[in-house]
């Protein structure tokens, strides 16, 4: 994501300090002030010959990190929780419903399909598996005896599956087929069970409706011979043409840089450019933050480029500093759907030959169109008026469809982020604290759009301005171009 120039790499970053409060501190500073030794945390071994470097973040990242170590372990619900409590009022406050930026799925319609297959999720639940098994000659009952409860489901299906294959077609395969089919959904139900602290049959509706997203994601893997009423009406992955999800907040978002190949990968080494900055340290803020979304963009099944947002507050349009940290409303100013980043596998990008997928590359224009196309769905949910893009990428064709959409300069000061990391701050400390866990002195962030070091500053007699590409809105409610260029 930061491109290394001549000049050393020293954006200045987002922060927020139990002591201080809201700070923004280039990055050098704020390692040589806050930062600590990720050997210190066991994130790399300590080695001979190799210079220690600071790191940020560190002690909110090995909380974090232990917890993902449990797979099933999602953040998304406390993180919800917390913010509903917070004491802002996005709607009346910033102009836009922050629910269509939570689950793509209507938490309504997913309540509703839910009630509707009541009679068969009790249906599939009330299977005696074993009993099946026995009647029907499957598996030999000493067999079926001997497994352990807790691995009867993977077991049995393990077994049948390997038996299918051989039974001709007939009673005794559909037989076996059934039972695999209906193993697989109770599989699936028990998940959404653990998923939602609750059974499926009597729902805990409030964690339906924060979960909506992850329920409809497992509902959707339901064997097609299953008849879920109401699958069409499900938002996720299908497998099938362009498709979206929101990045889920428990152990594979740690690893999405390294799936990219871009600069939050965990370790330099990861990444497609090893001379880029690596920012991992910033992960651990972003997924405790309601308000920044990772958009994942899927082909016929396979993950290849994910599109990170978030709504920011844009103040005065005057070319000169703010010069203030403290967040605070404006007359005149005005939030924005910020597309802070948009990163690709390697196989999606064109400056990469040796991994590049040529079938996958041919269709770059209509997947990113039909992306853009859905961020501008989402921001119409949202009731947001403007989307600004920042038009770095670490894929070059990425940055050549930037250059197709008006311009719009803006002063990286009068970009800011709504309570300045404040929120994120005082949830990591309230969960540190609930856990019995050393609380985090500070919070760092870094936010592309106020990082001048990237390839879309504009240099010239205005210093801190940039250039954005406008996916919506009017390019001239930014600096007009003769303040950019000194006319």
């Amino acid at each position: 994501m930061a491109e290394e120039r001549k000049q050393e790499y020293n954006p200045v970053i987002l922060g927020f300090s139990d002591l201080k409060g809201p700070i923004d501190i280039p990055l050098k500073e704020a390692r040589e002030k806050y930062g600590r030794l990720p050997s210190s945390y066991g994130f790399v071994p300590l080695k001979k010959g190799r210079e220690p470097k600071k790191g940020l973040n560190l002690e909110l990242g090995k909380f974090i990190r232990e917890i993902l170590e449990n797979r099933q372990y999602n953040f998304k619900g406390e993180v919800l929780q917390y913010f509903k409590s917070w004491h802002r009022e996005y709607g009346s406050e910033f102009g836009f419903d922050v629910n269509p930026f939570l689950n793509m799925n209507d938490p309504g319609t997913l309540v509703k399909i839910v009630q509707d297959n009541q009679p068969l999720f009790q249906d599939l639940l009330d299977m005696d598996l074993k009993a099946y098994l026995i009647e029907n000659l499957l598996i030999r009952k000493e067999i079926v005896n001997s497994i352990k409860k807790k691995d009867l489901y993977p077991s049995v299906q393990r077994i049948l599956r390997k038996k299918t294959a051989k039974f001709e077609r007939g009673a005794k395969r559909k037989q076996a087929e059934t039972a695999v089919n209906r193993i697989s959904a109770i599989r699936i139900l028990r998940k959404i069970e653990t998923l939602i602290s609750s059974s499926i049959i009597s729902p805990d509706r409030d964690k339906l409706t924060v979960y909506a997203d992850e329920v409809a994601g497992l509902l959707l893997g339901l064997p097609r011979e299953i008849e879920l009423r109401g699958r069409q009406d499900l938002q996720g992955i299908r497998g099938k043409g362009i498709e979206f999800e929101y990045a889920a907040r428990d152990g594979s978002y740690l690893s999405l840089g390294k799936s990219t190949g871009d600069c939050t990968a965990d370790k330099r080494n990861f990444q497609a450019d090893t001379s880029i900055e690596n920012i991992f340290w910033t992960i651990f803020s972003w997924i405790l933050d309601q308000n920044y979304q990772i958009l994942k963009v899927y082909y016929n099944g396979e993950f290849i480029m994910k599109v990170h947002m978030l709504p920011l507050y844009v103040s005065d349009m005057g070319t000169s500093s703010s010069g203030a940290s403290n967040f605070r409303l404006q007359k005149g100013g005005h939030t924005i759907l910020a597309l802070d980043a948009v990163e690709t596998i390697r196989a999606f990008r064109d400056d990469l030959p040796e991994f590049s997928k040529a079938p996958l590359l041919e269709k770059r224009e209509k997947i990113f169109s039909s992306t853009m196309k859905k961020i501008l769905e989402l921001a119409g949910k949202m009731g947001i008026e403007r989307i600004y893009a920042e038009k770095f990428s670490n894929t070059a064709w990425v940055r050549e469809m930037y250059e197709n959409y008006p311009e719009i300069f803006l002063h990286v000061d009068h970009i800011q982020k709504i309570d300045q990391l404040e929120d994120v701050f005082s949830l990591a400390r309230t969960l540190c604290e609930d856990r019995g866990q050393k609380l985090p002195g500070e919070v760092f962030m870094e936010i592309q759009m106020k990082n001048i070091y990237l390839s879309s500053q504009t240099g010239s007699r205005a210093p801190g301005v940039k250039s954005f590409a406008v996916i919506k809105g009017d390019p001239g409610q930014g600096i007009p171009m003769n303040k950019v260029i000194g006319v």
